[in-house]
């Protein structure tokens, strides 16, 4: 994952995680204003003090129901952090792994850097308007099934012609793995090559593995469009194979869409990228066929 992306994302659970405990803490400061809520909460504060002493685990309920009918009298909120994520409280970290909420801040920020926008939604998916409805129903279930479950094959190939949809079922895709708390980093073929060719002229080592870094180690890469990219046929097929293979030996989940067929594939780019994403034991190669769909709206 690219490091700037991460670095982003721990700013921004950091400043949820401040900003919950300023609110919180002006609260408390306006509260031990009332001479009668300072009475209270120090009767708590006794008491907690004295369970720990003692081993003692006396109930605190009824004192804290009286610092929160006084709060509420008082018109002030509460004087506790009221953090985003109850899980991991705004730490973004959970039992040593990253909490969702960090997963979700940093799909958003992956999203707002792909340049794809809106997201789409399976269950808003219209079928009437394809050729074939019934074909694509089943397409569309399938896919929403593998999103459950994206490590037992993990490439998926969606080839079709232009307008036929491909776009949307993988955006469909990507909103459904984030839903499942999965890190999606959606590139177009466009953009992702023209990164390999920065790679590729960088003579900085450090530069160049970080601009790679995001195409071999998402955890799910979405690349939209494969075969549209201005290639270089040295430096395009021999990075695509390289970020193909690295994520095919990890195990990490890809899905690409094409206007290229099957056949196409190897006269396009070489057999050795061909063959990663034509394998049957690791990939889905699924064919949208139809008229242009943007026509027919």
């Amino acid at each position: 994952m690219n490091q700037k992306i991460i670095e982003k994302a721990k700013e921004r659970i950091e400043k949820r995680k401040i900003s919950a405990e300023n609110a919180a803490l002006q609260n408390k400061i306006k509260a031990f204003e009332d001479p009668s809520f300072k009475v209270i909460y120090q009767k708590y504060v006794d008491q907690m003090i004295e369970n720990a002493r003692s081993g003692k685990t006396e109930d605190l309920s009824f004192l804290k129901s009286q610092i929160e009918k006084k709060l509420k009298n008082l018109g002030i909120g509460s004087i506790e952090p009221q953090y985003y994520c109850s899980k991991c409280g705004d730490n973004g970290i959970v039992d040593g792994k990253y909490c969702s909420c960090f997963t979700e801040v940093v799909n958003e920020l992956l999203k707002d850097e792909s340049g794809f926008g809106k997201l789409e939604d399976f269950a808003s998916s219209r079928f009437d308007i394809f050729d074939d409805p019934e074909t694509i129903k089943k397409i569309y279930s399938k896919m929403k099934e593998w999103c459950s479950s994206p490590f037992n094959k993990t490439l998926i190939f969606v080839s079709g012609d232009t307008g036929t949809g491909k776009t949307h079922l993988v955006k469909c895709m990507a909103n459904e793995l984030i839903a499942h708390h999965h890190l999606v980093n959606l590139t177009t073929a466009f953009a992702m090559n023209q990164d390999f060719m920065k790679s590729y002229s960088s003579k900085d080592l450090e530069k160049k593995q970080d601009i790679l870094s995001k195409y071999l180690d998402s955890e799910i890469l979405v690349i939209d469009d494969l075969g549209t990219e201005i290639r270089n046929p040295y430096v395009t097929n021999n990075f695509l194979y390289q970020v193909l293979n690295e994520r095919k030996n990890k195990h990490l989940p890809t899905i690409i869409t094409s206007n290229l067929d099957l056949k196409d594939l190897q006269d396009y780019y070489d057999e050795r990228v061909s063959s990663r994403i034509i394998d049957k034991a690791t990939s889905i190669c699924l064919q949208i066929k139809g008229a242009d769909l943007r026509l027919k709206k």
